[in-house]
């Protein structure tokens, strides 16, 4: 799966994408943390997204549940909370 990185959190892991392994949102948020350090703790903190931080699945909904699975195809978009309008 693919995640989609946006602003601060961008600027955090010194990359626009990351492709990991994942089945669950929570996995595929450990996993960007392993992969991109400089993301721990502003923007990821303990395994979860910080609260100043969002996931957006495919562009169409906001999650959080940790144990929502992902689909091979998914991308995941991580955003500022304070994003949008």
């Amino acid at each position: 799966m693919r995640i989609e990185l946006f602003g601060i959190a961008r600027a955090r892991a010194g990359r626009e994408t990351i492709d990991v392994e994942a089945g669950s949102l929570g996995e595929a948020i450990r996993a960007l943390a392993r992969a991109c350090p400089g993301v721990v703790p502003e923007v990821v903190e303990d395994g979860r997204l910080t609260d100043s931080y969002l996931a957006s699945l495919n562009g169409d909904r906001f999650v959080k549940d940790p144990e929502l699975r992902l689909a091979k195809g998914d991308t995941l978009l991580i955003l500022g909370a304070q994003a949008g309008g």
